[in-house]
């Protein structure tokens, strides 16, 4: 048992003593001083211009769209209401009482008050952006 301890003991010793001159072979790494411009992907045909904001067409309350009274859609998600498809593109709470959605799919607000939800009609290019929203 004690001899098995030695020649643990030397080949640590062993490994110990290669490691500086391994490390010491090893180039630095070092990044450019000046780094070349990254180009620009082309802008997407589905994403409005910054600057420019969608306008709801309606506004109705949560619960005419079928959810419980303090849950609404979050805003970029799909609802049917009288039969069309509608874009969700704001939410707001009666009486500008506090929101939340967290990034999930609804918007709640406190105490079961009622929310607001802004709709917008879909033409073929709302459609695409709200599929390409949801992957």
């Amino acid at each position: 048992m004690l001899w098995r301890g030695k020649v643990c003991g030397l080949a640590l010793g062993v490994v110990m003593a290669a490691q500086p001159a391994v490390a010491q072979q090893a180039e630095p790494f070092l990044l450019p001083a000046d780094p070349a411009p990254v180009p620009a992907a082309a802008s997407s045909d589905f994403v409005p211009p910054a600057g420019m904001p969608v306008v709801a067409d309606l506004h109705v309350a949560s619960t005419v769209l079928g959810f419980e009274r303090g849950i609404a859609p979050a805003p970029g998600r799909t609802v049917g209401y009288q039969g069309q498809e509608y874009l969700v593109v704001e939410v707001a709470a009666a009486g500008n009482g506090p929101t939340f959605s967290g990034g999930s799919r609804f918007v709640i607000t406190t105490r079961g008050g009622a929310l607001e939800v802004g709709l917008k009609a879909m033409d073929g290019r709302d459609r695409q952006l709200a599929a390409a929203s949801l992957r």
